[in-house]
């Protein structure tokens, strides 16, 4: 692993670390597929996924607790008071496969709140986090 090849990565698919570390690494509906098969490649391990709603200039949140404004696009993120996603993979588990689950775990979320049940693939605003398994003192560089 090379935090220098994380840091591009993240760059390259306009993904936003919340806080200091590589946990909570929202990244958008248009590059979440090929942000997670370049992590997998790169040899990262995504550890979980977590859930924010997308809200534009125009929007107020209706699901989420508030968040970061986005710095790659005009609106913010609201964290949705749900629990992580954890993955777990076998050590026999090629790429592929890994990469593959992953974004079939993102596609097939489904959210059941008191009054309604949302899934992600009828509700543009509902957006991926994904944690990964890095040391502990790699920091990322939005975090000054």
């Amino acid at each position: 692993m090379d935090k220098s090849v994380l840091d591009n990565l993240l760059e390259r698919h306009k993904a936003q670390p919340v806080g200091q570390g590589y946990i909570d690494i929202i990244v958008s509906r248009d590059n979440y597929k090929e942000f997670v098969s370049d992590l997998v490649t790169q040899g990262f391990k995504v550890d979980s996924i977590s859930w924010w709603e997308w809200c534009d200039d125009n929007n107020q949140n209706n699901y989420g607790l508030g968040g970061p404004r986005s710095i790659f696009y005009n609106g913010w993120y609201s964290e949705i008071p749900i629990d992580v996603d954890d993955l777990n993979f076998s050590t026999d588990t090629d790429n592929k496969n890994i990469i593959k689950q992953i974004i079939g775990k993102i596609e097939n979320k489904t959210i059941s709140f008191s009054d309604e049940t949302v899934r992600f693939n009828e509700n543009n605003w509902m957006t991926p986090a994904i944690w990964l398994d890095v040391p502990d003192d790699w920091r990322n560089k939005y975090s000054a």
